[in-house]
């Protein structure tokens, strides 16, 4: 039986990136950059007013009171003006005329007297503390020539493709996200959630889970139905998804019964099996293999649900981040609220509620940590790993957490 740490090894060993593409910003997100982005321009591309206002001449400032006709209105998106004297209104964003470089808020003037369309011709000020530069944004305040927008490899969100639409980026070079299937197997399991349960069935609570995280990770994902335990009808099934998907999923037959044929079709079908059973709880059958003709990559979990959540959330997570050449996640820090007993030699995954106090995080172990038991998911935020050789950790122990989702957070 392998470790976790050499399955891993042996998975990320088999990770191929898939090659890039160029996408319309506005399609990019949650996708990885394959190139660095830079500014090639200024932001803002001009000088331009942060308050409404009226723009003036700092040396006009010098006496005190000051009054001053208004010669001129600028609002944003009109061209910039030129003015030599008197004062300009002008409102928020729009471009500083030339031959001014100060602007006063509205709330700082007293209007003298207005036109028949209440537009201010003649202000009064008495801003003698005014600085050169007032409420002024100048050009390339934001960003300058040759600023980094986007790295090559960071995951793009809602900030990013903001910055790039800012500079005139319209489209980015990012890296192929992996196209994915999930398989249900079990004669046991009916998809239709509102369908009565005859005598020995059970819902179908993985396929749904494990397609819902995926989605909300940010993947496409298709749902090829339930094998209903004929071997025939499973094969059949991985011969059309291996040349349509890089990675396909299934949940159930990976153990020992007279029922779990998933290793020797896999055989049959030109698989290689890189590991199958891994010394983990819950978990431990998971299978992990590679169908070199068709460049596919399978991962069989088994059937519990919480046994499937952990495959999914410390395995397939880890190769759709190695296949966008994504770094491998680290853990989080959190002190335990509880001593903990674990009675066996393997690595445990335990559902977890971790919350922040007086600036320390700290987490709970749940109760409810048989594989079969779904409702404590309802209230995890996150697993906490124990180690092969922790076996009693004590209350205060620094222990590694993970959030729920590889996409998730606490």
């Amino acid at each position: 039986m392998i470790t976790y740490e050499l399955a891993i090894e042996k998975m990320l060993s088999q990770a191929v990136m898939l090659g890039d593409q160029t996408l319309p910003i506005a399609e990019s997100l949650g996708f990885v950059a394959a190139q660095d982005v830079v500014c090639d321009c200024l932001i803002s591309p001009f000088d331009n007013s942060a308050m409404d206002g009226f723009a003036v001449r700092y040396q006009d400032l010098q006496n005190g009171m000051v009054e001053l006709m208004v010669v001129g209105s600028s609002f944003a998106g009109d061209e910039i003006s030129r003015g030599t004297e008197g004062a300009w209104e002008i409102m928020t964003g729009a471009g500083i005329p030339d031959g001014f470089d100060t602007v006063i808020k509205i709330e700082d003037v007293i209007i003298v007297n207005t036109d028949d369309n209440g537009r201010p011709e003649r202000i009064k000020l008495n801003q003698p503390d005014v600085p050169l530069g007032n409420n002024i944004r100048k050009a390339g305040q934001d960003f300058g020539l040759g600023d980094l927008v986007i790295a090559a490899g960071q995951k793009i969100n809602a900030a990013h493709i903001a910055a790039l639409a800012t500079i005139g980026v319209a489209e980015i070079l990012v890296h192929k996200k992996p196209a994915i299937a999930v398989i249900s197997t079990g004669k046991e399991i009916v998809d239709d959630a509102g369908e009565p349960l005859q005598s020995g069935q059970i819902r179908n609570s993985n396929g749904p889970y494990l397609l819902a995280t995926l989605q909300d990770m940010g993947f496409d994902v298709s749902y090829a139905g339930t094998i209903k335990d004929e071997i025939e009808d499973y094969e059949d099934c991985l011969n059309r998804l291996m040349g349509e998907y890089d990675i396909i999923i299934s949940t159930g037959a990976v153990s020992m019964g007279r029922h779990d044929f998933i290793p020797e079709s896999l055989g049959k079908l030109g698989a290689e099996i890189l590991f199958h059973k891994c010394k983990i709880r819950p978990g431990k059958p998971i299978l992990f293999a590679k169908f070199k003709s068709q460049k596919a990559y399978y991962f069989g979990l088994p059937g519990n649900p919480i046994s499937a959540s952990v495959g999914l959330r410390f395995f397939v997570s880890n190769l759709i981040d190695a296949l966008q050449g994504l770094p491998q996640e680290q853990p989080i820090k959190a002190k335990l609220t509880k001593n903990n007993i674990k009675n066996h030699s393997f690595k445990m995954f335990n559902k977890a509620f971790a919350t922040f106090e007086n600036g320390t995080l700290n987490v709970d172990i749940l109760q409810g940590q048989e594989s079969f038991k779904i409702k404590p998911l309802l209230t995890a935020n996150c697993w906490a790993v124990f180690e092969e050789d922790q076996h009693k950790t004590q209350r205060n122990a620094l222990v590694n957490i993970y959030p729920m989702s590889a996409q998730g957070k606490l």
